[in-house]
């Protein structure tokens, strides 16, 4: 055998080997703490890279993989050149990520208009410009239900565009040998033209990554261990909360509200107060520093570590940030394991050529799945069933869009504004819609005719509020310098009108919204004849609160009145806030203007989004609003003196209306009023905010457009009543029918965990 021949035999060996031995890589979206990402590297994947918004999660990236590349940045504004830069121009093979899942999940206030809700359409948008072979996109049970699966269908249906066979399956965590009951959607997309199998169900671990039967097996050898593994700490509780926890049996609950002594008595314990049994696999771990549950045998919550051992988390993994940040980190995780067998069913579908059937295949390349389900008997039988409503002074929906998240049905909607009028009818074509004064017997008469022999169970509306506003006409109440008389404002008394809708429908149940001004203007004189007349049309059970919009995960600090009464004697069911200023560890913060329009700042956001034209501001503004910080008012001292004139007449002006105020992106907004140039100054352009943000901070879905001149269009949005607070109401609502929320058979449990305990009106308030 020559030598020449032998140096080919070992080239073309080596060749063959190194095309072999080539690893299969990955670029991980929305890597919280990595969970998915150690699953595929022990499986063999290469990672190129990671990317998050979080801070805590590059630190967390950082420290146990300091050479792997890392962006932190809001995935809507990520771009594959940004990735293509850290890989050093290689493609990834799959893509893997979970979006945010708190509008879908079950534990959470399911919120259709969530702006996390529609964050897949940036992973969609990645997968485009990336082209990788595969990819694996996971989230909660809910997002292949919830809404109707209407996010899940379109998430899907953007993927098949793209040229993926779309495979879907709810994956169990505790069939991969994980100590833990955690369901996950697992939805895969593949170009080959060849089927996936995913995995079957396997109680082994795989590339050192352990497996483990029970909650003994994978935490018990932890116990009085602290000094020996990281994030080993136990919280410190107060004597309540451990005289709470020694009533807790292995593997039960705490007992009702209404068991338990007064003195260990909370408002809201939510799920946390479950104790772990040692025989059994854990429930679903969740984020919070608080939520994790109570240890077997120890009056105490779970560490950061132990619940990391329940989500197969390595030992060397360390988790960065305060205590509540690794609970967050180690709550919102894939399990490890179960990355780890999904990873391994890819390998296998990218390296192998297959014949499996295609069991689980969705949706082909390039085919839809029907956004709407077929009007078949079924599905009408079903939407009989829900309450219905009819929107008096209706503005552009915000209050209709919220009740039909909740899952009520619109029978009618009324304004009188023309503008008002085209947005409803392009937006929803299918609710009857009657233009005109409430006021007149001919719109009455038509309204009364096309709700026909229709029962209605909630009639909402919110007269004009102008009048009650402290932004308008009544600030010159008492002024020697301008006369303003209440009693003479026309727009006031279509209170009464909306009563006599009350009188002529008769619903269920009815709502009326104002401004907080409503219930003080005149020492409370147009509240007390309102209730005195809500008495006598037989609505005994009503209540009026002045919410505060923010507290119900509204990006906007918006107060408004808010009536609710019933005459079929339920109680009045107010939600409890959801969000909150200074939050506890268990509460969440109030969200903020950056949460939801950060991605609608870059120009090329201007023509992508509906309504999102900036005003074209003169120079001399633009200047001026240069000198106002972000989050303050306008001052006048640190302007200089040429900016301080009006540009037509060229006075100085000596006064700024409140519209001179820059958002702060980390907080909420403040109130949002109608005008064109009323509207605030965003974060950190020179500008104020577009009708289309200040429609994302009143929380309109974005495929809501609205109509008419852009001066309207701003009325319309700074007049409406935010979408997601009226879904939080319409939800209560019909929590309190379906389950007969009246006061001789509703549990206290209610008034700790879900509603507000009912405050009895006064008799003054009453007279």
């Amino acid at each position: 055998m020559s030598q020449d021949f032998c140096k080919q035999i070992c080239y073309t060996v080596l060749v063959m080997t190194k095309k072999t031995d080539k690893k299969l890589t990955f670029f991980s979206l929305f890597a919280g703490a990595g969970g998915l990402d150690i699953g595929f590297k022990a499986a063999g994947f290469e990672s190129l890279g990671a990317s998050d918004i979080m801070l805590d999660s590059e630190k967390m990236f950082k420290l146990n993989w300091p050479n792997e590349p890392f962006i932190r940045e809001d995935v809507r504004k990520l771009s594959a050149k940004e990735i293509l830069k850290i890989t050093k121009g290689v493609r990834p093979d799959i893509i893997i990520g979970g979006p945010p899942c708190q509008g879908f999940s079950i534990m959470g206030d399911k919120n259709s208009s969530d702006p996390r809700n529609t964050l897949f359409e940036a992973y969609v948008r990645i997968v485009d410009e990336l082209k990788p072979t595969c990819f694996v996109f996971e989230n909660v049970k809910g997002f292949k239900t919830m809404f109707g699966g209407i996010f899940f269908k379109k998430a899907a249906n953007s993927f098949a565009l793209l040229g993926y066979d779309i495979y879907v399956k709810i994956l169990n965590a505790a069939d991969y040998g994980v100590p833990q009951k955690r369901e996950r959607v697992v939805l895969v997309g593949t170009r080959k033209n060849y089927s996936y199998q995913y995995p079957q169900k396997s109680e082994s671990g795989i590339g050192g990554i352990e497996s483990y039967k029970n909650v003994e097996e994978a935490i018990m050898d932890l116990v009085g261990k602290s000094d020996d593994f990281p994030n080993h700490i136990s919280l410190n509780h107060g004597d309540k909360v451990l005289e709470r926890y020694r009533l807790i049996p292995e593997g039960g609950r705490l007992p009702s509200p209404e068991d338990l002594p007064l003195e260990i008595r909370r408002k809201n314990f939510g799920n946390t107060y479950t104790r772990l049994h040692r025989k059994k696999f854990s429930p679903t771990m969740v984020p919070g520093n608080n939520a994790f549950p109570v240890h077997p045998t120890l009056d105490r919550s779970l560490t950061p570590r132990e619940a990391a051992r329940l989500q197969t988390f390595p030992d060397n993994v360390i988790f960065t940030g305060t205590r509540k940040t690794q609970c967050v980190l180690v709550g919102n995780a894939v399990p490890v394991l179960l990355g780890t067998h999904i990873a391994k069913s890819i390998k296998s579908h990218l390296k192998e050529k297959n014949s499996f059937k295609k069991i689980d295949l969705l949706i082909g390349k390039n085919e839809q799945l029907p956004l709407n389900l077929p009007e078949d008997e079924s599905n009408l039988k079903k939407d009989d069933k829900k309450l219905t409503f009819v929107d008096l002074f209706s503005g552009a929906g915000g209050i209709s869009i919220g009740l039909i998240n909740a899952g009520m049905k619109p029978i009618l909607c009324s304004d009188k504004d023309k503008y008002v009028a085209a947005t409803h009818r392009h937006n929803f074509p299918q609710i009857p819609f009657i233009e005109g004064d409430l006021s007149k017997l001919e719109i009455e008469e038509t309204i009364i005719k096309t709700i026909g022999k229709t029962e209605v169970d909630f009639l909402v509306g919110g007269p004009p509020c102008q009048g009650f506003s402290i932004f308008g006409e009544r600030r010159f109440l008492n002024t020697q310098n301008r006369e303003y008389n209440p009693y003479k404002e026309p727009r006031n008394k279509l209170v009464h009108v909306y009563l006599n809708y009350i009188k002529k429908i008769r619903p269920k149940w009815f709502l009326m919204e104002n401004v907080p001004g409503f219930a003080s203007l005149d020492d409370s004189f147009f509240l007390k004849s309102l209730l005195r007349e809500i008495n006598k049309l037989g609505y005994k059970n009503h209540e009026w609160k002045i919410i505060n919009t923010a507290e119900y995960g509204v990006p906007q600090q918006r107060k408004r009145f808010i009536l609710i009464g019933n005459r079929i004697g339920n109680i009045i069911p107010w939600p409890k806030a959801k969000f909150f200023a200074k939050p506890e560890d268990w509460q969440n913060s109030f969200r903020t203007v950056g949460e939801v329009i950060s991605d609608l700042s870059e120009e090329k956001s201007y023509k992508k989004f509906k309504n999102h034209e900036p005003m074209n501001h003169s120079q001399h503004l633009v200047d001026r609003f240069s000198f106002i910080e972000e989050g303050k008012k306008m001052d006048l001292s640190k302007l200089p003196n040429h900016l301080k004139k009006a540009m037509h007449t060229g006075k100085t002006i000596k006064n700024y209306s409140h519209v001179y105020k820059r958002l702060d992106r980390n907080k909420p907004s403040t109130t949002l009023v109608p005008g064109h140039s009323a509207f605030p100054i965003h974060p950190t352009l020179n500008r104020n905010i577009t009708v289309r943000e200040g429609a994302r901070i009143q929380t309109f879905p974005d495929n809501i457009e609205f109509l008419g001149p852009r001066s309207e269009q701003f009325r319309q949005v700074g007049n409406a009543f935010p979408v997601l607070a009226a879904e939080y109401i319409g939800n209560f609502i019909i929590k309190a029918i379906n389950n007969d929320w009246k006061k001789e058979n509703i549990s206290e449990l209610a008034h700790y965990s879900l509603i507000d305990t009912p405050r009895n009106l006064t008799k003054t308030e009453l007279v």
